[in-house]
């Protein structure tokens, strides 16, 4: 018997191990079988770098041995996917979309083929190709509907959530590819391509501007979009003052105050061209750029600002536009305040409720139905079918659905505290819907408006035109930006709006703390007795209304509560803790 040396037996196990792995080799090259066997085994491995390749060459002789595109598109959308992960980014997305536009793609289960377009849209963003990035994502929030307005998850996993945390999600993506100060020039095309391109970003832009931790998301989405308008439209174009209105207050959040004054300033000379250099409709922007220049500490500016729109207001609604306070039980009024501070008890319902639809108020749901009603809340001495709140929300209503071309309508007036119970019950985990007692659905005061079917959101045509006109007709916006009336992280609600009446809502504009209309509420009283008396606070001082001993407190009503509606009640603001209320912000 002959030994054989070591060195033998490891010149056979290396020339064994090469003629397997040549073998190996031509399989998986030649054999569709042995290709797509590789890919499989490697993307279970979390490998799919390395399994791209052989995706490829299953694609190919599947195709070369006739397999149709419908055959194909499942294989596709999976090597696509790891084309993505591999960061070949153009290859994936190729795959990807041929793959979606089959009709395998389109009877894919929703969340499925939603996380193939989440796939597809970020390979868009790091292939820079943002307009079809931005149009899946707008896709998103329009499939999330009310969920997109909400800051809070929702625990449910519901379908309209899942779209709306698939946004959520891209924030950072958003974020680290576009500069804050806007790209515009990576937004390519036509002019319709880039005005679409544009409405999809102030979609997004707004959607991220809700949440505290995306703001470096909205301002890059938001400056581009702002930037594209103002190249293709004009600056002086509605369109692109909107974009203001939402740019405007993330840039403030992020101590860019510089680049806020400056759109504050464009649009407030826009609309002043638009508009007339004497019309109160320019208070708005005025109120805005106010605010800017006293953060600035450029008080002289401020003052003049705050003079300049005394002037509009008193050649507009006469040098007595408001009367001095009266003592009397608030409790009644319909500019009290309603919060945590100013709570309403079980037994108050107001006994004034209309039907909305009966004063021609477009209305999301069944007429008759309490949450479709409203107070009437008439002047005193003035015509009831005019001069009332119904009359008013549906005028204010009926401008700007003809000022946006939009849907608008009321979603929900009056809620019962029983029903508010319930829905807090349903959503106290989120922090978006008010305890009951503290809402102002129970006074028939409040109003929730709808855009297209869900909630107004920031980027509509008609929320600029309710920031614009709503004071003229009565209503102030109850929960802006920044504010802390609910328990949830941002009760921002840009679709909730409040019946104070026209003069109160006026003083607000004209002379009311700038986004505090509770506190505003809470001291009235002294608003109105100094703005009567032609004192209106000064730039850069402290406002004395919202100081501790102007505030009347609860002890000093009267025993016996009002029903609400009863308009010969006499005045107190409502609860003890109003003090706390001012040391809130």
């Amino acid at each position: 018997m002959v030994l054989r040396s070591p060195t033998f037996f490891s010149g056979a196990f290396l020339f064994l191990a090469t003629i397997y792995t040549v073998s190996f080799n031509v399989a998986v090259r030649v054999d569709e079988h042995a290709a797509f066997r590789r890919f499989e085994t490697l993307m279970d491995a979390e490998a799919p770098r390395r399994a791209a390749p052989h995706g490829e060459r299953a694609l190919a002789k599947r195709a070369a041995d006739g397999a149709s595109k419908e055959d194909l598109a499942p294989l596709k959308a999976r090597v696509g996917a790891a084309m993505i992960d591999s960061r070949k980014f153009t290859r994936g997305a190729d795959l990807l979309i041929e793959a979606l536009a089959s009709d395998w793609g389109a009877a894919l289960p929703v969340r499925e083929r939603a996380a193939f377009e989440d796939t597809l849209a970020r390979a868009h963003i790091a292939d820079k190709n943002f307009a079809q990035a931005v149009s899946i994502y707008a896709s998103f929030l329009e499939a999330a509907g009310d969920e997109a307005s909400l800051a809070s998850p929702d625990n449910s996993m519901s379908l309209p959530a899942f779209y709306a945390d698939r946004v959520a999600d891209v924030g950072d993506v958003f974020a680290d590819a576009l500069n804050h100060a806007g790209n515009p020039d990576l937004f390519t095309g036509g002019r319709e391509v880039r005005l679409a391109s544009s409405s999809h970003m102030a979609s997004l832009g707004a959607f991220y501007a809700m949440r505290s931790d995306s703001r470096y998301a909205a301002a890059g989405l938001l400056a581009s979009a702002y930037k594209i308008r103002k190249a293709v439209l004009g600056g002086d174009h509605q369109d692109t003052v909107q974009l203001t209105l939402i740019l405007g207050p993330v840039y403030r959040d992020m101590g860019r105050l510089e680049d806020a004054e400056a759109l504050y300033r464009e649009a407030f000379h826009a609309q002043e061209r638009a508009k007339g250099s004497n019309s109160p409709d320019l208070s708005l922007y005025i109120k805005l750029l106010t605010g800017v220049y006293e953060q600035q500490g450029r008080l002289t500016e401020a003052q003049a600002l705050n003079e300049h729109m005394r002037n509009l207001f008193r050649d507009a609604f006469g040098a007595q536009r408001y009367a001095a306070n009266q003592t009397r039980d608030r409790r009644s009024d319909i500019n009290r305040p309603v919060s945590q501070h100013f709570v309403l008890g079980a037994e108050d319902r107001p006994n004034d409720l209309v039907s909305a639809a009966e004063y021609s108020v477009p209305v999301s749901k069944a007429p008759n139905i309490d949450e479709m009603k409203i107070r009437l809340a008439a002047d005193k001495g003035a015509d009831p079918r005019e001069a009332n709140l119904p009359a008013r929300l549906a005028q204010l209503i009926s401008l700007c659905r003809s000022e946006s071309n939009e849907r608008v309508s009321l979603r929900s007036g009056y809620r019962s505290y029983d029903t508010q119970h319930a829905l807090f019950q349903r959503n106290a985990d989120r922090g978006t819907v008010t305890p009951p007692g503290m809402s102002e659905h129970q006074t028939g005061l409040g109003v929730d408006i709808d855009v297209n079917g869900r909630f107004m959101r920031q980027n509509d045509r008609a929320y600029q035109c309710f920031e614009e006109n709503a004071y003229r007709f009565g209503f102030i916006l109850s929960y802006p930006p920044g504010n802390d009336y609910l328990p949830g992280e941002d009760s921002y609600e840009p679709w909730h709006w409040r019946y104070v009446g026209v003069q109160t809502a006026q003083l607000y504009r004209e002379a009311g703390p700038e986004g505090k209309p509770q506190e505003f509420l809470a001291a009235l009283p002294c608003y109105q007795e100094r703005a009567a008396s032609g004192v209106f606070p000064t730039a850069g001082e402290a406002d004395i209304c919202l100081q501790d001993e102007t505030i009347v407190t609860a002890s000093t009503q009267t025993d016996e509560k009002a029903p609400l509606g009863d308009p010969d009640q006499s005045a107190r603001i409502l609860n003890s803790d109003a003090r706390k209320a001012q040391r809130r912000r």
